[in-house]
């Protein structure tokens, strides 16, 4: 019996490397990695189980690299819940790529196997400190601190730069709105000349902005203000009456989309589809609630210039008490 085992062993190290039986653990580090940057990251967590090697390739920062080189980077939404007086909440969401809603679809069936809703640390105080999320760990680090304290303030990402206005106090006038270098990591101050209207507005909390074409759009309950980046001005591009209350904006495809009904959240542009956000309140055993709910549109251009929108999902992701705000605007980036 020894005498046959030892014979097999000899057998097969005398065969061609091409003979071998070729196993995924078997390849080279970077075609690995580059398999693992091809698939979505909604299979990451169960692919972390598979071994020891995997979860060392899946949480290096070079998979993300790989991702954004090839092309397959994933959205993911970030947004946050406040209690007064409580620090606020925060939360990341992975959906199912390619989850469409069907007429079976029941929202209040469980819905686990749809989307990833994972807590995400938030620590927050009104302050000129900076904190910096990766969003590929889900930690925080030091960011360089701004000029002023700010609590509430709108930012925007264009042109390389990230530009935040509001939250500060009226004799922080000079500071209003401050840009980032991201770059040379350093804050500087920009002038709100032809905007003091809307600095007023965003000093109340009232203000939504949006990038688009090289200029920052801010809206208030009156006027849509454009900021050009080149030339570091403001000015009126619409006058609209003080009843038509604009409660969230964003651009897809050089398309604004806007909402103007009570109890929307927000809208974000989430991989080229509209994401849409907003809130109902409920009784629940003689307790008020609140729902938190979204639901994903793919959008299509039409003759004449009209976009029309297909639901493709849509569903309640919290049930939270009433005390509970909605914190700023949601967030996405691409991972």
């Amino acid at each position: 019996m020894i005498r046959k085992e030892v014979q097999e062993m000899k057998k097969n190290k005398n065969k061609s490397p091409h003979d071998q039986p070729l196993t995924i653990s078997s390849l080279p580090e970077e075609i690995l990695e580059n398999i693992l940057a091809r698939i979505s990251k909604w299979n990451y967590p169960n692919l972390s189980l598979v071994s020891k090697r995997f979860l060392s390739l899946l949480s290096s920062p070079q998979l993300y690299t790989t991702r954004s080189n090839i092309g397959t980077t994933e959205p993911c939404l970030y947004f946050c819940l406040e209690l007064p007086d409580q620090s606020p909440e925060c939360y990341t969401l992975w959906m199912k790529p390619a989850k469409t809603l069907t007429d079976d679809d029941d929202d209040d069936d469980d819905i686990s196997d749809e989307f990833s809703l994972v807590p995400v640390p938030y620590p927050a105080t009104p302050s000129s400190a900076v904190r910096i999320l990766d969003c590929r760990s889900n930690t925080w680090r030091d960011g360089p601190n701004m000029m002023v304290a700010r609590e509430g303030a709108n930012a925007v990402f264009g042109d390389g730069n990230i530009y935040v206005m509001g939250g500060c106090g009226k004799d922080e006038s000079m500071a209003w709105m401050e840009v980032l270098d991201i770059k040379t990591q350093t804050w500087s101050s920009l002038p709100s000349h032809g905007a003091d209207e809307l600095r007023s507005s965003s000093e109340q909390g009232v203000l939504i902005i949006s990038m688009l074409e090289g200029k920052i759009y801010a809206v208030d309950d009156k006027k849509d203000y454009a900021y050009d980046l080149k030339k570091r001005t403001w000015g009126v591009v619409e006058t609209h009456s003080s009843s038509m209350w604009i409660y969230a904006l964003c651009v897809i495809e050089n398309d604004t989309c806007c909402l103007a009904q009570g109890y929307v959240l927000d809208l974000v542009n989430y991989g080229g589809k509209l994401l849409v956000a907003w809130m109902t309140v409920h009784i629940d055993n003689a307790k008020q609630i609140k729902r938190i709910r979204f639901a994903r549109i793919a959008l299509e251009k039409h003759h004449g210039g009209e976009v029309w929108g297909k639901m493709e999902w849509a569903n309640t992701l919290l049930t939270v008490p009433a005390s509970f705000e909605f914190l700023s605007s949601c967030v996405v980036v691409s991972i």
